[in-house]
């Protein structure tokens, strides 16, 4: 008599079991689901705080802005939740080009949309760069969350003061955050691992090469004559040099500077910046032809490595792309 209670009991819990998932699975597919609290950024509005957001459901409408973030949802699988994407107009990363096609655009070229548009898209998400949350653009964070509408700032994008030094690993801690918000932890975890392994590997190869053999890089994104402007020892530049294998020539200080100071630090390598609206070709070109730029080493003898703007900035899969890249460009020519 036991026995059979038993069975009948152990019978009655497998179906409630398999009910529960069911209605688990339903529940996500309609966006209800436990939940969770998630601590992300300010933008440059608010300084970069910290702030924590509950997420009651899954997002089911989400505005992405610029390249690395539309990846990054493509990545995690959730492309699905994207109702308009806008400031994408760099080269899409190649793997992704057929997806871009699906997706309509609140904004041609580098132009971000209206608060009315945005409105008017009705989005329960907006994930972007950490300058963009501003009056100047998108608006800040704490006008969406007072519309109710939640935000994700992505972690390479918000000011330095405030998170430390940009960093590539950055890029899975995003993918992290992101995929728990979507509820696509399980899913996400063979793909986020993988990109997590590229990342370590490179980093122990770099690691392992003695310091006289790694060459001197430094960043030059734009060329006005006698003035580059190149970018900071805090910016992702430097750690993607860094994890490639070289030395970050990049400073502190970044912006605009002299370009007798690049003649002082004569670097073995230039990585410049390829970006929609200063094309590299022409920078590569100028730098050759500069009456003093062209005698120092890296231009002399030709070792200039290009990078794209939409792999430095924020950061994406592309990102581990480049850096790979880059380390095997060093590999062979250094």
């Amino acid at each position: 008599m036991i026995k059979q209670f038993l069975v009948i009991f152990i019978f009655i819990l497998s179906i409630l079991s398999v009910g529960c998932a069911y209605q688990e699975k339903q529940s996500a597919k309609a966006g209800k689901v436990a939940p969770i609290t998630v601590e992300n950024f300010d933008g440059y509005a608010g300084d970069g705080r910290t702030l924590k957001q509950v997420f009651t459901d899954v997002p089911q409408r989400v505005l992405a802005v610029s390249e690395p973030v539309v990846d990054d949802l493509i990545f995690l699988g959730v492309q699905d939740k994207i109702v308009g994407i806008s400031a994408c107009y760099s080269k899409n990363f190649a793997p992704y080009e057929t997806e871009y096609a699906k997706f309509a655009r609140l904004t041609y070229g580098s132009g971000y949309p209206s608060k009315e548009a945005v409105l008017g898209l009705q989005p329960d998400l907006i994930v972007s760069w950490g300058s963009l949350f501003g009056e100047s653009a998108l608006g800040s964070v704490e006008y969406w969350h007072n519309k109710g509408i939640h935000t994700y700032v992505m972690t390479n994008t918000v000011p330095t003061r405030a998170t430390g030094r940009r960093k590539v690993e950055n890029i899975v801690n995003d993918l992290q955050q992101l995929a728990k918000i979507f509820r696509v932890e399980e899913k996400a975890q063979k793909k986020i691992a993988y990109l997590q392994s590229r990342i370590a590997k490179l980093r122990m190869h770099s690691e392992s090469i003695a310091e006289a053999k790694k060459p001197k890089v430094i960043t030059l994104q734009y060329l006005y004559g006698n003035e580059y402007f190149g970018r900071t020892a805090n910016d992702l530049t430097a750690d993607m040099i860094e994890l490639a294998g070289g030395i970050s020539l990049d400073d502190n200080l970044g912006g605009r500077k002299s370009v007798e100071y690049l003649v002082e630090l004569d670097p073995d390598m230039i990585i410049v910046i390829d970006t929609a609206t200063t094309p590299v070709a022409g920078k590569i070109k100028a730098l050759h032809e500069h009456k003093v730029l062209k005698r120092i080493k890296a231009v002399r003898n030709n070792k200039i490595f290009v990078v794209q703007h939409r792999a430095f900035y924020c950061g994406s899969e592309r990102t581990v792309e480049a850096v790979e890249n880059m380390h095997k460009y060093i590999e062979d020519n250094f």
